[in-house]
């Protein structure tokens, strides 16, 4: 066992070749009196130290005589290295991967000395004439393995461009700009290298920040996704044994993973990985872009770290090799070129709308989409996220949530994990339960937690404060609203369930139409329905929306609806009449490009899962192929007076004072306004009586009427206010 992790041991007889020529050139420096004896001399290391280090019985010989034996003894034991064969160990392997000549390996030997034995620290100094030199040089390697055949191999395998340096196994000691001269150029062995030869498997402190090295344990049941892709995956793990078996000059192919984070991307790469035998190598590449080492120092050494470590590379976040504009930066091409030269897997996770293709042209790739799982395998991975929280739901609410959020299944663990820290946060610790009773509430919060946030944004949020009760409807207006609430909530059963999905080729998203006058409570509607689903709902704001510009309101579109797909947010389109009208005929350009964003908001508007709700002060004025297209439309009227009446006592709360004279009935047989207006009134009112008497009286409500009426252009007179219209004068 200690032939395999100790380099000591298992390097003996390479260190004994290096003791020989070490020896064999001090010998020759001593004859030629480049190493005489001065107490001044590398400040300084004696020649008595020295010849304690080395082997001193030819000391006695001459120097032509001494440096000869040496040369046969070194040259004898290679050979016999040679004819014997190595036993299996980190430094034949690491010869055998990064296909080491003899010059490079003992140039590579000579850097590895110093760090198994400080002698040599004291021998480098000692032959570089310099006590704080201790590294290995240029010069001193040229010295000790270079003779007329082998001068070019020497200075060959020491260029920065060799092999020895490309792979990350050497590193210079000083940066090119700090370096006197070639000769004088030290080098060491890198970190990694270092852990490799002991049998320790640690990263290079330089990539601690962007790299982590992982050993799979992922098996190909657990990767959420398809059976049908799933087997398409393991096709990829075939081709790599099948290549370095028959095929081992082939270049791999890339394997490109294209989806939302958190849609089992890793997982998959974790599973191949574990199928080959190979450890995983995930690489940041927006943290590596960020780290202050220069770019030519981490590639090599990100490579010398999968090669030893046998290991696929995973590139995550590749974004960041690109501008906001979605170009390729000019060391994005030069990054991907050479991590990409690997006989090893690379796998390179990317967003959906990542234009790869263009930072990869001409180059081998095995494509795999990683879409958003669908609602029969989103329930399961709530039941296994719930399972390994020791949670309990019902099956119903499980349904519900995996319905109601098209979330990926790394959210989906995420938020199981935030309800029941919230759970326990706010759990009576006496109440001895074994496990955490999760409510509807937290788990929905939790999942809404999730959800992309990004859409805030791009439009206004709704807060959904509104129940049932709160609603003045029509009776056949509320049953419609009523029917779209449960037909969202059922939309698995008739899509999944019955399959309804293998019908549809459009989206499985649910449009509405809400038609009626301002104030008449659409918006409010909206937001209970959200409510009673326990989602989002999202106010588009048209005016941040359609722009003069050409192409520009249908970029503004596409990013709402991106943002919304992963927000599991409703959409509310209020006065929608202004984009979505009817399209108009085309008599100049500006009609055509009117024609064309209208065009483009149908084409959005069918692809969108979610929900959408139109608001529009008439149903007629939306365009014919959105009324063609809307699942439900429904007229919100003009209150009647007992609507009026109703929406009257309930916009003034329970601890409302109200004065003895308010007579309701009466503003609502008289006023036939809207609910928004009434809205309006009664808090103009609240207003005037907090600072006149404290208690809301007729003439508050009245004068708030009046203020109303003028604001619409209307002149109040006796015949709306009869016996109440003196308070109006009252007003100052």
């Amino acid at each position: 066992m200690l032939a395999q992790t100790d380099p000591s041991v298992y390097l003996a007889v390479d260190l004994q070749i290096l003791d020989l020529l070490l020896h064999r050139e001090i010998l020759r420096l001593r004859a030629t009196y480049q190493l005489s004896l001065d107490e001044f001399r590398g400040l300084y290391v004696s020649d008595d130290q020295v010849n304690q280090l080395i082997d001193t019985t030819l000391n006695h010989q001459s120097s032509t005589t001494a440096t000869a034996e040496l040369t046969e003894r070194a040259e004898a034991l290679r050979i016999s290295i040679e004819r014997q064969g190595r036993e299996e160990s980190p430094w034949t392997r690491l010869v055998n991967e990064f296909s080491l000549s003899p010059t490079e390996q003992n140039i590579l030997l000579l850097a590895v000395a110093p760090e198994i034995q400080l002698k040599y620290e004291t021998l480098y100094a000692y032959l570089n004439n310099d006590v704080t030199r201790k590294w290995a040089t240029c010069d001193l390697a040229f010295r000790l393995f270079s003779n007329s055949q082998r001068e070019t191999n020497v200075r060959r395998s020491l260029m920065p461009e060799a092999n020895l340096f490309t792979g990350g196994l050497l590193q210079w000691k000083l940066p090119a700009a700090e370096r006197s001269s070639w000769l004088a150029s030290g080098f060491s062995v890198s970190p990694t290298l270092l852990h490799y030869l002991s049998h320790i498997y640690s990263l290079d402190a330089r990539l601690t920040s962007f790299v982590e090295q992982r050993t799979p344990e992922i098996e190909w049941e657990e990767v959420p996704i398809s059976p049908d892709q799933r087997i398409a995956l393991r096709r990829v793990a075939r081709l790599v044994v099948s290549r370095a078996a028959n095929r081992p000059n082939q270049s791999m192919p890339l394997v490109i993973l294209a989806g939302r984070e958190g849609t089992g991307r890793h997982l998959a790469a974790e599973a191949m990985c574990r199928e080959l035998g190979m450890t995983l190598l995930c690489v940041d590449l927006e943290a590596f872009r960020a780290s202050a080492e220069s770019i030519e120092t981490l590639l090599p050494a990100i490579q010398s770290q999968q090669r030893l470590a046998n290991a696929a590379l995973y590139l995550e976040r590749c974004e960041a090799l690109f501008d906001k504009g979605g170009k390729f930066l000019p060391d994005g091409r030069r990054i991907m070129k050479t991590l990409m030269r690997s006989d090893r897997p690379v796998v390179l996770a990317c967003e959906p709308n990542t234009r790869w293709r263009e930072l990869l042209a001409g180059q081998r790739v095995a494509y795999f989409q990683f879409g958003d799982p669908d609602y029969a395998l989103r329930v399961k991975l709530w039941e296994r996220a719930l399972a390994q929280v020791n949670a309990r739901f019902e099956a119903d609410e499980l349904c519900a949530l995996a319905d109601r959020f098209v979330l990926t299944a790394g959210q989906i663990a995420a938020a199981a994990i935030a309800a029941v820290d919230e759970q326990l946060l706010t759990a009576d610790s006496a109440s001895g339960t074994e496990g955490p009773a999760l409510t509807s509430a937290s788990l929905f919060a939790a999942a809404r937690a999730q959800s992309d946030q990004s859409l805030g944004n791009l439009a206004v949020r709704v807060n959904t404060i509104h129940a049932w009760d709160d609603l003045v409807l029509p009776r056949v207006t509320a049953q419609r609203v009523r029917e779209i609430a449960a037909a969202i909530k059922h939309r698995h059963t008739v899509y999944s369930d019955w399959g309804f999905a293998g019908r549809i080729s459009s989206g499985q998203g649910l449009k509405a139409l809400f038609a009626g006058p301002s104030g008449t409570g659409k918006t409010m509607t909206a937001g209970v329905i959200a409510r009673e689903l326990g989602l989002a709902l999202y106010k588009i704001d048209l005016s941040a929306i359609v722009s003069k510009y050409i192409g520009e309101t249908e970029k503004n579109l596409d990013g709402i609806f991106r943002a919304a797909q992963s927000s599991n947010a409703m959409l509310f389109f209020d006065e929608a009449d202004a984009l979505f009208g009817k399209r108009s005929e085309v008599k100049d350009a500006h009609d055509r490009y009117a024609n064309i964003e209208v065009a483009y908001l149908l084409q959005k508007i069918e692809e969108y899962e979610g929900v959408v709700i139109l608001a529009s002060n008439l149903s007629k004025n939306i365009d014919d192929a959105f009324a063609r297209r809307m699942h439900y439309v429904v007229e919100f009227p003009l209150p009647d007076e007992h609507h009026r009446e109703r929406l009257w006592r309930g916009m003034l709360p329970p601890q409302v004072p109200l004065g003895e004279d308010v007579d309701l009935q009466f503003i609502a047989r008289q006023f036939a306004i809207t609910g928004g207006d009434i809205c309006n009134v009664a808090l103009d009112a609240a207003f005037l009586a907090a600072q006149d008497g404290q208690v809301i009286t007729m003439k508050q409500l009245v004068q708030a009427m009046a203020r109303q009426m003028l604001k619409q252009g209307r002149i109040p007179s006796p015949t709306d206010f009869k016996q109440y219209h003196e308070l109006i004068g009252q007003a100052e």
